[in-house]
């Protein structure tokens, strides 16, 4: 496509011209965050008392490493991999390849509260001088059935960082 610009006189050309638009994402900068393994250890079945009982938690830590600074806010969230036993609770099922029955797993925050699946969780621990950072955590095995048995007792979780 051609145009042209008469000015009383003749006739300029005119270039063919074009629009578009330009796309992208401008995004903040990343902490590092390594794998996390929560070693629940071994726990009796005698300590569970019935449906709704749960083990004692175990900490273990989300690390952030390495944060650049600006960043203004921190989110996590904890999703289940296996599937949900309890939405209500926060029970995630154990991996198909573990022998216990009877049981879940909750994560829970430092003060023993159950943190729910599927939502963002504002780390409030976080400072936009950026640095290295530590969500603390607990995780429990939770009873579900009418009866645990022993065995292998393995979970999977992701937790999924956002950072603004």
């Amino acid at each position: 496509m051609s145009y042209a610009l008469n000015n009383q006189t003749g006739t300029w050309p005119l270039n063919n011209m074009y629009s578009g638009s330009a796309t992208g994402t401008i995004g903040v900068g990343a902490c590092l965050t390594p794998d996390v393994t929560a070693d629940l250890g071994t726990h009796d079945s005698k300590e569970f008392s019935g449906q709704g009982s749960a083990a004692s938690a175990t900490a273990f830590n989300i690390a952030l490493n390495n944060c650049p600074s600006g960043i203004g806010s921190v989110k996590y969230q904890v999703d289940a991999v296996t599937s949900v036993l309890d939405a209500s609770k926060s029970v995630v099922a154990l991996t198909a390849t573990s022998t216990a029955t009877g049981v879940g797993v909750q994560v829970l925050d430092n003060a023993g509260n159950v943190l729910p699946l599927g939502q963002p969780i504002a780390f409030a621990g976080y400072n936009s001088s950026g640095g290295n950072f530590t969500i603390p955590l607990k995780a429990r095995y939770y009873q579900t059935g009418s009866r645990v048995t022993g065995g292998t007792a393995d979970s999977a979780m992701t937790f999924t960082m956002n950072y603004q």
